[in-house]
């Protein structure tokens, strides 16, 4: 096959296109190693190898008892809040009626316990937030669709913020990473169709080229391109011809 690939490459301007051969390797379009953000003790794993994800999915959580009681603490400390700021409102609107006639003192500690309230009541509102901020840290969700290729913690495991992965997921799309001989580097754009076979396959496989990397690799001299495509899993390889216009 590489033969007669190589004679297609060799046919220049064919109808007003190139054929340009080049070889390619099949990486997850996205990978990532995910980690805790906190520290802690593992309390569920809900994901194994291979396990499809969508986007939001928790992983894996750590032990946050202490901070759901301080969350139900802060929320009924807002509850309180409000109601005190409503009862000094209240009081604070009736001495704007007769504070013509009331004392200035009066009105001015009516005006001073509404607005500890409004404090108060703000207070509580960040508290809730920095809580629900410090439960966040505490799950590993999927920051894009994606199949877990790797799982480095089980439950009751104790886990640092600075653990290299508890999980490497790959995106469920893949890329071709294809390699191109440097003189052709001025002929191949983005948008130009790769033909392809993966290694000990027959049929012929089409892409587009989404992206050409502006650098020549020095130990190699090629330069790079991807195309993204779809049910081709990563590590696979083979090679094919760009179809440059």
């Amino acid at each position: 096959m590489r033969k007669i690939l190589m004679l297609l490459a060799s046919l220049c301007f064919c109808f007003g296109e190139e054929k340009i051969y080049a070889t390619f390797e099949v990486l997850a379009k996205n990978s990532s190693k995910l980690a805790f953000e906190s520290s802690g003790i593992v309390s569920s794993v809900n994901v194994d190898v291979s396990d499809t994800l969508k986007k939001g999915d928790v992983l894996a959580r750590l032990e946050n008892s202490s901070e759901l009681i301080a969350l139900q603490k802060a929320k009924n400390d807002l509850a309180l809040a409000v109601t005190a700021k409503n009862f000094a409102l209240n009081t604070l609107k009736k001495f704007e009626k007769v504070k013509d006639v009331t004392s200035k003192q009066n009105f001015d500690e009516a005006k001073f316990s509404y607005d500890k309230a409004a404090l108060d009541e703000q207070s509580a509102k960040i508290a809730i937030k920095n809580i629900e901020n410090i439960l966040d840290k505490k799950q590993l969700k999927a920051p894009f669709d994606a199949v877990v290729v790797q799982k480095n913690v089980e439950v009751g495991e104790g886990v640092g913020a600075v653990m290299q992965s508890a999980f490497i997921i790959n995106s469920s799309d893949s890329k071709l990473l294809i390699a191109i001989d440097e003189k052709f580097a001025n002929a191949v754009k983005a948008g130009d169709r790769f033909i392809f076979k993966l290694d000990g396959e027959a049929n012929e496989q089409s892409a587009e080229i989404s992206l050409v990397y502006p650098i020549i690799e020095p130990k190699n001299r090629k330069f790079y391109s991807e195309a993204y495509v779809k049910g081709i899993k990563p590590g696979l390889f083979g090679e094919g011809y760009v179809v440059a216009k």
